[in-house]
């Protein structure tokens, strides 16, 4: 490998560039190239008397960009690794113990407030709700805010606090806007935090998105109990106008309920990976060359050269260390050698 004077690195011999084909069909293309999947790897290798023909794929169009672990919203206040920030980290994610004292309050703050808003305990137990607002101060200030930026372009955030906003304002209007309401100020904190799992620290995101989504689905279904059961909030259900009212209310909360159940999926069966955070995804066409053309295959888009490191991945490899820049007509791209 040698620099050449555009500042650009280049391979000596050439072979390792990753849109050619070698004679084997063993290049690195067939291995990593995004337009080439995984199962076809001999796609390349063609018959001489071969007529030329194309094929479409779908893939990514994210390319590879730094996340520092250490830039969260506590080190914008405290500054980043001072001793207030590590000790919120050793609390409200490392330390074991102490998170499961966060977690505990917070589930007999849930639980006795929530009792209070359903009239099996008085209503000033619902001041108990104040235990349930550390584990959620911690969690959004322990965010990764590099990830935050990204999962502010997702749609999905928007969707499921606009659905929680709601659900918020049904239990606030049902509690007749009397203490009770506490309970739902507090909560509203939590309904946040759980839109921000994807921004946690890796090492520990899948176990906190299932807790969160799993006791908020506890809250959702609790609250519905109650609408249906003991405050008999929709009435007649012989009334076209009541149906109507039932109808447009669980269409709400099947849906908040859906992406609810999403997040417990993904973490249960793919917890390495993010919910909402999402790549651009897009179709190109790739060319096989004929025995005359050289071998180089051809795109219709202009990022025909970037590289995907989903193989690797898959692999259970992990990303390689051996990271090289190549070239584009879109500009200067990472991209990951073969693993």
């Amino acid at each position: 490998m040698k620099q050449d004077e555009s500042g650009k690195l280049a391979d000596e011999s050439g072979k390792n560039d990753p849109m050619l084909a070698d004679e084997s069909g063993k290049g690195n293309c067939d291995e990593t190239s995004p337009l080439v999947p995984k199962d076809e790897p001999k796609l390349m290798k063609h018959h001489p008397s071969a007529k030329p023909s194309s094929h479409r794929y779908v893939y990514s169009d994210m390319v590879p960009r730094e996340v520092k672990t250490s830039h969260t919203v506590a080190a914008l206040f405290l500054g980043e690794g001072s001793w207030a920030e590590h000790l919120m980290f050793e609390v409200g994610v490392k330390n074991p113990y102490h998170t499961s004292v966060i977690w505990g309050l917070w589930y007999i703050g849930a639980i006795v407030s929530l009792a209070a808003v359903g009239g099996f305990l008085s209503k000033t137990f619902v001041w108990a709700s104040l235990l349930m607002l550390p584990l959620p101060i911690l969690t959004v200030l322990l965010v990764s805010t590099d990830l935050l930026k990204e999962l502010c372009t997702s749609m999905d955030l928007y969707i499921i606090y606009i659905l929680q906003f709601a659900f918020m304002v049904d239990g606030v209007f049902y509690c007749k806007q009397d203490i009770r309401r506490v309970f739902w100020y507090c909560y509203l904190l939590t309904m946040i935090a759980s839109g921000l799992v994807d921004a946690y620290p890796a090492k520990f995101r899948a176990f906190f998105a299932k807790l969160f989504f799993w006791n908020a689905i506890g809250i959702l279904a609790v609250f519905n109990a109650l609408l249906f059961f003991k405050w008999e909030a929709f009435g007649d259900l012989t009334k076209l106008a009541n149906v109507s009212f039932t109808l447009h209310h669980i269409s709400d909360q099947l849906t908040l309920g859906v992406f609810y159940c999403r997040h417990i999926y993904c973490s249960t069966y793919y917890p390495n990976y993010f919910v909402m955070i999402k790549a651009e995804v897009l179709t190109g066409k790739v060319k096989e060359p004929t025995a005359d053309s050289p071998k180089r295959a051809t795109d219709e888009t202009p990022s025909a050269r970037r590289m995907s490191f989903a193989p690797c991945l898959a692999a259970g490899g992990g990303i390689p260390n051996d990271i090289k820049e190549v070239p584009t007509n879109s500009g200067r791209r990472l991209s990951l050698a073969p693993c």
